[in-house]
């Protein structure tokens, strides 16, 4: 027979030996904060740019084409953008500005229209509106920022045979305003590299558009998407950008992301 003071004693072992363990479990889970984080210092670079060739179609099957360049100087929320559209003819020239703004407003934007000869500035009731055609919308092509968003990890899936983390990105009150409810991210596991984003408007409960970025390849030494197509679930459209000619941490001049450059005609 036991003692009772051995008994009570081996209880009090084995609970500090589970309370342990809840500890141990609890350290080893991962964090979706601090997975986007990482993923973020693995990816930052300090700039990027390539040349797109851009398709749209619409749910009739009517293909549209396009070219651009993209150019980026910082990343997630200090990032500058600049694209610029190269053919067909009709759209030549337009181009696009983003500024990331500290904190977590929205970055200020500019459309440039060569037909008018002067830039637009993107107003907060355009965020939605479709960017040149496609089936990005202006909040779109701002790139991701965890800063502006209540993260949580809701699980894992295998997504086009990777394994991902499955990440709930829920837009923050205060701050940037966004025309989505939340944002449902899946976070390559082996490379913590986003490969699908599904994108839910306010009061549904379906996502309304889904980001699919694939063809993953290591260039410079950094792990980039060649191919991104957004899809609009809804209108059963879909737009694929394809990236060529990709080159990273190459210096832009110091004038590149600057209105008067936008407004250049020729410019890049």
């Amino acid at each position: 027979m036991i003692p009772k003071v051995a008994r009570t004693v081996s209880a009090a072992v084995a609970a500090v030996l589970l309370a342990s363990l809840w500890a141990g479990l609890a350290l080893a889970a991962p964090d979706a904060r601090a997975l986007l984080k990482e993923s973020e210092s693995r990816h930052r670079t300090k700039t990027q740019q390539y040349s797109g060739d851009l398709t749209v179609v619409n749910k009739e099957g009517k293909v549209r084409k396009k070219g651009w360049k993209s150019y980026r100087e910082g990343y997630a929320g200090d990032a500058r953008n600049l694209i610029r559209f190269t053919d067909p003819p009709e759209v030549k020239g337009v181009g696009f500005l983003s500024l990331s703004r500290p904190g977590a407003e929205n970055p200020d934007q500019w459309l440039y229209l060569p037909s008018m000869k002067r830039e637009r500035r993107i107003a907060p009731q355009d965020r939605d509106a479709s960017f040149v055609g496609t089936d990005f919308n202006y909040e779109d092509m701002e790139e991701f920022d965890h800063e502006k968003y209540k993260v949580s990890l809701s699980g894992e899936e295998v997504v086009e045979g990777q394994p991902c983390y499955v990440i709930t990105a829920i837009p923050l009150e205060k701050g940037a305003k966004s025309i989505y409810q939340k944002l449902i991210l899946y976070l390559r596991k082996d490379i913590l590299y986003l490969v699908r984003e599904d994108l839910y408007r306010k009061g549904e409960k379906e996502p309304a558009k889904r980001l699919v970025l694939s063809e993953i390849k290591n260039v410079e030494g950094h792990w980039v998407a060649t191919r991104m197509e957004m899809k609009d679930l809804k209108k059963g459209s879909r737009t694929t950008v394809n990236l060529k000619q990709i080159s990273f941490n190459r210096p832009h001049p110091a004038s590149r992301f600057t209105l008067q450059n936008l407004t250049r005609e020729g410019g890049d």
